[in-house]
């Protein structure tokens, strides 16, 4: 098994930034549930410190995020969507011994308690309107975002909530979009950093794909409604909308929704890791709250 201190990926460094640098320090990077994510601070570049995603095992599903995630990056350079650069990438781990993705340190921090939630919220619809809005080629792959509705257990909490037959009915006939959109996979606010009032970056490209956009609206809506109020996801969807002169598919709002489950619970303090005030036995509540907003919507 390989580490972060293997010489491969300084090797590795090298071949991609030049022979005379020299990674000084390693400083792992909080988040990361499924991968590693360090800072790389460098000595002899032309830049102070990269990023570097580095995965566990570097079976099939973690070769394919690495994958995806270069892809993305070098989709959206040039686009004015602040995502990293990508510098290297090695999805099956041939040069660094796992899938490893090398990109660059974008300024700002995440914010999950801000002063004006109102204008963050509406901050985050604005970028997502604008990644939506961008070209979507036939050689993206699909999303790989939460596809959970196929298993039970996935499911199994929606029993005895009175919205939950219908909203569970609405997901699983989605369909495909005929115009998919560049999908981000994991659009929220864990996966956004700030600087001066204004999201600075947008990571964490790893389910990027081809798809419907109330996948990503969605899936924000999900973790928003999880943190704060179900009043700040459903003015996220009306904002977003607004933007982007277009109502989203109510199922696939509702299948991202329906991908809440108890193990939320657990892992939502590790991501937050009190970074902001938490109500862990109100996110239930929160969820339903959204699901039976939507479901009445549409009568």
């Amino acid at each position: 098994m390989t580490t972060i201190n293997d010489p491969r990926i300084e090797t590795w460094v090298r071949d991609a930034l030049g022979q005379d640098v020299r990674i000084a320090r390693r400083v792992r990077l909080t988040g990361g549930l499924s991968e590693a994510m360090f800072r790389l601070d460098l000595a002899g570049a032309a830049v102070p410190a990269v990023v570097l995603r580095r995965w566990p095992s570097g079976d099939a599903w973690q070769q394919d995020a690495s994958r995806r995630e270069a892809l993305a990056l070098s989709r959206l350079a040039g686009t004015g969507v602040p995502a990293p650069a990508l510098l290297a990438s090695d999805p099956q781990g041939r040069a660094t011994g796992r899938p490893s993705t090398l990109m660059s340190l974008l300024p700002g921090d995440v914010v999950l308690d801000p002063a004006d939630r109102g204008a963050w919220v509406r901050a985050m619809a604005d970028q997502l309107a604008r990644i939506h809005a961008l070209p979507c080629g036939p050689d993206v792959p699909s999303s790989s975002a939460h596809d959970h509705l196929g298993d039970p257990w996935r499911r199994a909490w929606l029993a005895g909530f009175p919205a939950g037959a219908r909203a569970l009915e609405l997901a699983l006939a989605v369909r495909d979009p005929a115009a998919p959109v560049l999908c981000h996979g994991d659009y929220q606010h864990f996966n956004l950093l700030w600087q001066d009032g204004a999201i600075c970056g947008v990571v964490d490209w790893t389910m990027a794909g081809s798809g419907d956009p109330g996948r990503d609206l969605g899936h924000c809506m999900l973790n928003l409604a999880v943190l704060h109020e179900a009043a700040d996801a459903l003015a996220l969807r009306a904002r977003y909308e607004e933007l982007a002169d277009r109502s989203v598919d109510i199922g696939w709002l509702l299948w991202e929704l329906i991908g809440f489950s108890p193990d939320w619970e657990e892992f939502i303090p590790v991501q937050v890791h009190g970074r902001a005030p938490l109500d862990v036995p109100g996110m239930r509540g929160r969820v339903e709250e959204v699901i039976t907003a939507l479901v009445r919507g549409i009568g």
